[in-house]
């Protein structure tokens, strides 16, 4: 007689006992150092971040919620002390070549130092300018320049004057400044009638002279013009001496303040030289207006100041920067662009800087899944990694979208270890479809989702327990609560002998249930209050559920928990709403006829059924005729299908309830409908684990508890599921009580047995089974279809002889 095997109480659920801490509650416990149970990820995150040399880029993979960016900024935050120590990065001015702008770096801080210190060098120039050209130094120099200049017109032009005396002409000054001769008659010029008078020898000789004279006004006017010229080169030379002392003195500060930075050296010698070719605009005319002014200072700044795009002046070691959305712009920086006068302009001051800019020198941590959201991201950091350099290449020119001239900053050469966050499933198909992925991240941190469930881990996490209170600030728990938590880890797991690593449910249950305790008005959080949190949540989500639940209590969905039926049997599935997973009975059901040995899978007939359920009908056809037809053929057509089932079906825990309905259904053996089933298997016969072995058993249940619960209701399982098992306690009263029953089986023998209540029966000596048992009346129906089947082949053969 095959096995049946009824679980104990002990076997239902694994308790944590609390009385295994010696602490009264979490605030007694020490924080930990760091996240329990991710060794082998931590070692992996150590060797990429201090192995050195190219492509040591580190993809942190596991799935959401384990605590992958806690523990890797964690770790870099630390790290990042010990290493060099972050730079400033900076743009300034090109004079020789605007539209190449060049890049500086700084020691941190130095940055804003450097800024502060160009703002004061301008204004102090806008005032000290002006004052020199002004004071009375600079006026006495040029009242001695202007004097000479005096000096020379007045001997100059007194010398033309006396030549002209000397032969009766006088020299005249006009309105419009130029010069004239005319004859002159008792010191006085003659007017036009007066020279028509004289005679005409007198007339020819005074133009004679005149002209004479022009010639000599014409060499004296172009000396005076060289004099002039060489006057005002005089005047230049003077400006540019006494702004280059007072330019100098202001930019020797900024050299003595910075001296061991060469690019900034060179910039201060091409700042100071442009000073010089435009101290006219440093100087403020009387007549200019206080805005004008503004507007003058504004430019200034602008034309000389640094165009700080990284300021790391409160940042302590290596920078550690976190970029939460990672497009092109923000992660490799931009070059922004302004209009003035319906035209788009742009300087080196509208270049901004991206994450990969702040992050150089140090670490940047980003979601790898983003990242490859965002249009050329990824493409773009793969050019910078590739480069180690990064440039500020626009899309739009790249591609050729526009044709406007823009700048090309230098490039900032490029130092840094990427971190990417993922899931398992990206970091393999990045694998497999981007050849440069595996050369530019060769280390891989993979996240344990479990640990081992022992005393010494109970208190590990009891201590991760207290690191999160303290983070977040929540109330401290008793060890009943602490006990609670661990109990519902094992059940998030689905494994009694693990406990879940998913730090982003721990917290949310600790945040739940800190919240009702203090609505409570209790100052620990006691194992009530958690209970409370995890039922809470349960009704929030399980509406679907239980209207589920009410359509089979009205029969619209049909559910049979009492009586036995031939070729009908309760298998469960799962049902997932978003996070939460419920068990749901459903009726499955079989016939059977004589035919060519196939079996109908109705599911995968109408395209409702998976690959994994084809898959598992496949084996059971492989079991039926191995078993029951391994000499002859299989002259049976058989039809599963899940009633009332209107979506897709997919999976193989559904495997061993078909094959039990099938059999039924052969061998005309009526089905206990108060025991539903669920489990795989293979071509053996032998029964595999499923997945949500709690949810099923307590899927069931609810329903037994719905329709009529009789105290004879159960559930089979697979035997590998025991270990799994972390049933609710309303479940567990009622096994205690004997109102409910689960089983655990090995083989579908044992299966029938429970669900028909028959001897399964072995092959005796002859190879015949024992009357009365299961497998004789398998047997004898599929024999009979055999009969059927030689028959017609025989009649065939009559007739075509």
């Amino acid at each position: 007689m095959a096995k049946i095997t009824k679980l104990s109480i002990s076997q239902l659920s694994q308790q944590c006992d609390s009385s295994q801490f010696k602490f009264n509650s979490t605030a007694e416990l020490e924080i930990l150092p760091t996240i329990i149970g991710q060794t082998r990820a931590l070692e992996a995150v150590d060797f990429s971040v201090n192995m050195s040399g190219d492509g040591y880029n580190l993809y942190v993979m596991g799935p959401t919620g384990v605590g992958k960016y806690s523990l890797v900024r964690r770790f870099l935050d630390q790290q990042a002390q010990s290493r060099s120590p972050a730079v400033d990065w900076g743009y300034l001015h090109n004079f020789d070549d605007p539209q190449n702008p060049t890049y500086v770096s700084l020691s941190a801080g130095e940055g804003r130092q450097l800024r502060d210190d160009i703002e004061s060098i301008v204004l102090n120039l806008l005032d000290a300018l002006p004052r020199a050209l002004d004071d009375e130094y600079y006026r006495g120099r040029m009242r001695s320049i202007d004097e000479a200049s005096r000096k020379h017109r007045v001997r100059m032009f007194g010398s033309l004057q006396s030549e002209a005396d000397k032969k009766g002409i006088l020299l005249l000054r006009m309105q419009d400044g130029t010069y004239a001769f005319a004859a002159k008659r008792d010191g006085e010029p003659m007017t036009a009638d007066e020279f028509e008078q004289l005679p005409v020898d007198q007339q020819e000789q005074t133009e004679d002279l005149i002209a004479s004279l022009h010639e000599e006004l014409q060499h004296t006017l172009l000396e005076l013009r060289e004099w002039e010229r060489a006057n005002h080169d005089k005047v230049t030379a003077l400006n540019d001496e006494v702004a280059l002392e007072v330019i100098s003195r202001q930019i020797d500060t900024l050299r003595y303040a910075y001296p061991k930075n060469d690019r900034l050296q060179r910039y201060f010698d091409t700042m100071q030289n442009d000073m010089r070719n435009n101290v006219s605009a440093f100087i403020k005319s009387e007549d200019v207006i206080e805005e004008s002014s503004i507007n003058s200072s504004e430019s200034l700044q602008r034309r000389y100041q640094i165009n700080l795009i990284v300021d790391n002046h409160d940042c302590h070691g290596a920078p550690v920067i976190y970029e939460n959305l990672p497009s092109h712009q923000s992660l490799l920086g931009c070059v922004e662009n302004m209009a003035m006068m319906g035209a788009l302009v742009t300087d080196f001051s509208l270049i901004k800087g991206g994450a990969i800019h702040r992050a150089n020198g140090g670490y940047l941590i980003l979601d790898a899944e983003q990242l490859l959201m965002q249009p050329f991201a990824w493409e773009g950091l793969k050019r910078a990694l590739h480069a180690k350099e990064v440039r500020f290449d626009t899309l739009e020119r790249m591609y050729s979208l526009v044709t406007t001239v823009s700048l090309e900053p230098e490039p900032i050469p490029l130092d840094l270890k990427i971190i990417l966050l993922g899931d398992r499933q990206l970091y393999y198909q990045l694998h497999q479809l981007d050849p440069e992925f595996g050369e530019l991240f060769k280390i891989v941190a993979d996240f344990e989702e479990e640990m081992l469930r022992n005393d010494d881990n109970h208190l590990l996490y009891a201590r991760l327990l207290t690191t999160t209170i303290q983070a977040e600030g929540l109330l401290h728990l008793n060890k009943q609560a602490v006990a609670r938590i661990i109990e519902h880890s094992a059940r998030e797991v689905e494994d009694a002998s693990k406990l879940s690593l998913h730090q982003g449910n721990m917290t949310d249950l600790l945040r739940e249930s800190s919240y009702w305790a203090k609505k409570h008005g209790a100052k620990l959080v006691a194992e009530q209050h958690v209970q409370h949190a995890i039922q809470s949540r349960i009704s929030r989500l399980n509406r679907m559920q239980n209207e589920l639940y009410e359509q089979i209590k009205r029969a619209t969905i049909r559910i049979d928990v009492t009586g036995a039926v031939v070729g009908q049997i309760n298998a469960i599935s799962i049902l997932s709403a978003g996070d939460y997973s419920f068990g749901q009975p459903s009726r499955l059901t079989a016939n059977c006829r004589y035919g060519e040995g196939d079996i109908l899978d109705i599911e995968r007939e109408v395209e409702l059924g998976g690959d994994i359920h084809s898959k598992g009908v496949m084996i059971m056809n492989g079991y039926l005729g191995a078993k029951y037809a391994r000499n002859t053929t299989l002259s049976m057509t058989a039809s599963l299908v899940f009633e009332q089932s209107y979506g897709e079906v997919d999976g193989d825990s559904a495997t061993v309830a078909e094959l039990c309905v099938l059999l039924s259904a052969i061998a005309e053996v009526p089905i206990n409908q108060s025991i539903a089933i669920t489990g795989s298997m293979n071509q053996h016969g032998h029964v595999q684990a499923i997945g949500g072995v709690n949810e099923k058993i307590e899927g069931f249940y609810d329903v037994c508890r719905h329709l009529n619960f009789t105290g004879e209701q159960g559930v089979i399982i697979p035997q590998d599921n025991v270990q799994h098992l972390m049933l609710r306690q309303d479940v567990i009263d009622a096994v205690e009580q004997g109102q409910f029953h689960i089983y655990a089986i090995e083989t579908v023998e044992e299966a029938m047995a429970i669900l028909a209540g028959l001897e399964i029966g072995e092959l005796d000596q002859d190879g015949n089974y024992p009357e009365d048992t299961l497998n004789h009346k398998v047997v004898n129906q599929i024999q009979r279809w055999v009969d059927v089947h030689k028959h017609e082949k025989d009649s065939h053969s009559d007739e075509d002889d």
